[in-house]
């Protein structure tokens, strides 16, 4: 009797538990879904324009893009409000707000620079550019397979020059490249969520990453018992709501009236820079961008001093080269501020983290070769075989767009990498605008030189969109992390948020051609990024053979050995202040961009912390969440007023 009282009472205890499990995560709702896809492919339709011809403030712009955030805002303060008094049972959720963001959030990057704005010109430039000056056509033309790029001399050239009134679009000229390359970007997106798969568990419950771009979203959305959820009631935050809603709209004003007063905010130090040494300095920008300074109050004091220190360590190190007789050159694949030498020990930073980071995720993925049921948001199996298939299938890919097999095996396992420190960067520290200064592009020319690489794996290498190898301020990766993190802070079914999520990147990418493709003819390529390559191509294949630069590989092993180092401090010493994620960025567009903004975050917290306790620093917390409401709102709010009066203002608020 007793054996079946105990039996009885596990198997009500079991049951109960199941039905806690199935009560703690909640189901997508179909109106959110809906909403969400809806307003994703309004976003993927009007970012073209926006962005490219009246050139506006970014609805996309980074990992924190105005337009979701703008929409949630929209539906938290708004929508959400007249429903709770009037129809309060059609009331939103945490969940449903959080989905609609997070779906938003997926394609959000395709329209702008996370594809559209680097993948269109490589497919016509190569033709359109060609003279009998460069002789493109015998330098690397035979190289491009016919699959790969727009072969109608016409519809290149009215690509760029644009077409005559009443003259149609010439999408057949399109359809073999874009359906190939979207194949290919499609496996690219898929490889990318069994990444995030595979390392949301050593993130997110071991390593506890702070994922800042995430908490204000989750609070937001979180319901109270009256109109609005208990942020909102905090007086503190309208405080600092405030601030740079004055900011933005008197500078945005002034770019519609400028007669109307401007309140500078960006600084160049360039001016003052003039001489030798300090010449090196140069570039040299100082930017306030409020939104920042209230995402760094959410990060650790070590990330925050880590970013800014090493940016100005980076400096340091320019103003000694020249001061010891170095030139500080920048080659090929090394972007925006950085040089040859701080690319290389980014690079070799790189590989160094995720080397460690795969280390240390070693005992989650020998357990998910064991393929058990788990809650992650791909069974195990398809995480496992999805990942190593579609290596395989990237791998084949660029083997047939002209690299040899090896070669293509080394640049997507490089590529595989810099997704993987660079999603980190994102979650870790709150960047939302990251671009690394390295490439794969610099860093097989740095280790290889052009005498190793056959010209056809050169043209393929230099031809593939800098969206998936350089200008990564869009990519991705992130967005899938931080929507899998976001699905954990309100409780909802995290395969159904990523089905979702996927469904949006897919009708994102075909909107976006559609509307990146249309607005080109129309306006005359106003997307030419990405055909600046082609000119490096031509002078790497002119040009003398190189060999190893052994200079710039020795800096990749000093940055790779300087993070392990930095890694074994802070592991091994408490008190250790130096994060390893600053030195990743070191010479980063992000960290030029950023890093005033995120001393004064800092340096606010540090104060804050230090005099006034854990009490000041949980009362202040509002004000710094204001600041990043108020410059969002702003951005959302001129953008509307930007495409109703197509006027081209140029006050983007946000970095390019």
């Amino acid at each position: 009797m007793v054996y079946w009282l105990l039996k009885d009472r596990n198997h009500r205890i079991r049951k109960g538990d199941a039905l806690i499990q199935r009560q703690v995560r909640e189901s997508l709702t179909w109106r959110a879904v809906l909403i969400g896809l809806a307003c994703a492919t309004t976003e993927c339709l009007l970012a073209p324009y926006n962005d490219y011809v009246i050139r506006n403030i970014f609805l996309a712009g980074g990992h924190f893009p105005v337009a979701p955030f703008f929409v949630l805002t929209i539906f938290v303060l708004g929508v959400n409000v007249l429903l709770k008094r009037f129809y309060p049972t059609s009331a939103f959720s945490a969940g449903e707000l959080v989905t609609i963001w997070c779906i938003m959030l997926a394609p959000a990057g395709i329209p702008s620079s996370g594809m559209m704005r680097y993948a269109l010109s490589p497919m016509v430039a190569y033709r359109y550019l060609a003279t009998p000056e460069n002789d493109w056509e015998s330098l690397f033309h035979h190289y491009i397979p016919y699959w790969r790029v727009v072969q109608d001399h016409s519809a290149a050239s009215s690509f760029f020059e644009g077409l005559f009134a009443d003259e149609p679009v010439p999408w057949r000229a399109w359809m073999v490249p874009i359906l190939t390359w979207s194949a290919y970007v499609l496996v690219v997106y898929f490889v990318m969520i069994c990444l995030s798969v595979l390392l949301r568990k050593q993130w997110v419950e071991h390593e506890r990453c702070a994922f800042p771009l995430v908490k204000l979203p989750a609070e937001m959305a979180t319901q109270g018992s009256g109109s609005l959820g208990p942020l909102f009631k905090n007086s503190a935050l309208w405080f600092g709501f405030a601030f740079p809603v004055f900011w933005h709209t008197m500078n945005g004003l002034h770019t519609f009236f400028p007669a109307a007063p401007h309140i500078p905010r960006d600084f160049w130090l360039d001016p003052h820079l003039v001489d030798r040494p300090w010449n090196a300095l140069r570039p040299f920008q100082i930017v306030i961008f409020w939104s920042m300074v209230g995402f760094s109050y959410l990060l650790t004091l070590e990330v925050s001093f880590s970013i800014w220190f090493f940016f100005l360590f980076y400096k340091l190190q320019c103003l000694l080269g020249v001061m010891f007789g170095f030139q500080l050159t920048s080659g090929p694949g090394v972007q925006w501020t950085g040089k040859s030498f701080s690319a290389a020990q980014e690079a070799g930073a790189c590989l160094t983290f995720v080397a460690i980071a795969l280390w240390k995720s070693r005992h989650h993925i020998k357990n998910m070769l064991q393929f058990r049921p788990s809650d992650e948001a791909l069974p195990h199996s398809v995480t496992i075989f999805g990942l190593i298939g579609g290596i395989c299938v990237l791998v084949f890919f660029n083997h047939l767009m002209g690299m040899s097999l090896l070669f293509a095996l080394g640049f997507v396992l490089f590529l595989l990498a810099m997704y993987i420190v660079l999603t980190w960067q994102v979650i870790n520290g709150g960047i939302p605008f990251i671009n690394p200064s390295f490439s794969p592009q610099s860093f097989f020319l740095t280790t290889l030189g052009t005498s190793k690489i056959h010209p056809s794996t050169l043209t393929s290498m230099m031809m593939h969109p800098v969206c998936l190898t350089l200008d990564l301020r869009e990519f991705m990766m992130p967005n899938i992390m931080n929507g899998l993190k976001a699905a954990d802070e309100v409780r909802i079914k995290r395969r159904q948020l990523l089905i979702a999520m996927a469904a949006a990147m897919v009708i994102g990418l075909a909107v976006s051609y559609y509307s990146a493709i249309k607005i080109s003819y129309a306006h005359g390529a106003p997307y030419t990024g990405g055909s600046w390559f082609m000119r490096q191509l031509e002078g790497l294949l002119t040009s003398p053979k190189t060999s190893t630069n052994w200079t710039n590989t020795g800096f990749m092993v000093v940055g790779g050995t300087f993070t392990a180092f930095l890694i074994w401090m802070r592991q091994t010493f408490v008190w250790w202040p130096l994060h390893p994620l600053g030195y990743t960025m070191l010479s980063s567009w992000a960290t030029f961009k950023l890093w005033f903004s995120i001393f004064l975050g800092w340096g606010l917290k540090f104060s804050i912390v230090k005099y006034g306790g854990l009490k000041a620093y949980r009362s202040a917390r509002p004000v710094f969440l204001g600041l990043v409401i108020g410059e969002m709102t702003c951005a959302g709010l001129w953008a509307i007023i930007g495409m109703i009066t197509g006027v081209s203002t140029g006050y983007r608020i946000l970095p390019d």
